[in-house]
């Protein structure tokens, strides 16, 4: 275990030094921008509601997986790009250990930006309405669907240097457009099972919610139970793979 915590730490270290970190973390406060803007115009009483409608969906539609993707897609991929990644296996080490450790890192450091893109506005929002509720669901959610992000990125970075592309065509054609439009295909979207979980946290969800979550049911331990299955699925995809193939 103590490989396991001093891989993810390096790693951590290694995501959040990142030049480009700096561009993302200025996109997270997209979604306190428009909370602002927001309170400048309406009142106390409609700000709760219009926290979710745009803040919120400003988050998990934009900042959320941005940030996901593409520290998702570099924790191991740029590693096995790079020529690195057999360092970390020379020593006798479970591959699922690797993989482990370098989601987790990609997961918290991804939860780090995002999370704190969407406590951000939620704090604009307790400051303009004194409405301090939104905050727990935030943190919760956000931690929720950055998993699910992180782990499909994961794969996606290890098989393919064109992962980031791939995650953006899956958001904006899949996710945003077909999963949008049919109600059924709902299961399948990886920001709708955080907002399952909000939506479970946050009585009285506007009507953009409910139209978002379409045939979803809002539940944490529901969503929470996917992301682990999820995870689980991608690490051990990974492990079988580094297992078979010529890591050089």
């Amino acid at each position: 275990m103590r490989a396991f915590f001093a891989m993810t730490r390096v790693s951590i270290g290694q995501l959040l030094g990142r030049r480009w970190v700096i561009l993302v973390g200025l996109v997270g406060l997209l979604p306190s921008i428009v909370m602002l803007a927001m309170s400048r115009t309406q009142g106390a009483g409609r700000l709760a509601a219009s926290f979710q409608e745009g803040p919120l969906m400003t988050l998990f539609t934009i900042v959320l997986p941005l940030t996901s993707a593409l520290l998702g897609s570099v924790a191991l991929g740029e590693e096995r790009r790079e020529g690195t990644l057999p360092f970390l296996v020379l020593r006798p080490r479970r591959r699922e250990i690797v993989v482990a450790a370098k989601l987790l890192a990609a997961w918290l450091s991804a939860w780090l930006i995002a999370g704190a893109s969407g406590v951000l506005a939620a704090i604009v929002l307790g400051l303009s309405a004194g409405i301090w509720q939104m905050v727990l669901p935030v943190i919760v959610a956000t931690g929720v669907s950055t998993l699910a992000y992180a782990a499909v990125f994961l794969l996606l970075g290890y098989a393919t240097r064109w992962a980031v592309l791939i995650g953006a065509g899956f958001l904006f054609f899949w996710e945003l457009g077909i999963a949008s439009a049919a109600d059924s295909l709902a299961n399948v979207s990886l920001f709708r099972i955080g907002l399952t979980a909000f939506a479970a946290m946050v009585h009285g969800s506007p009507g953009v919610i409910r139209d978002v979550l379409a045939s979803l049911t809002p539940g944490v331990w529901g969503a929470i139970a996917k992301v682990l299955v999820l995870s689980g699925c991608s690490v051990g995809a990974l492990s079988y793979v580094m297992r078979h193939r010529d890591l050089t």
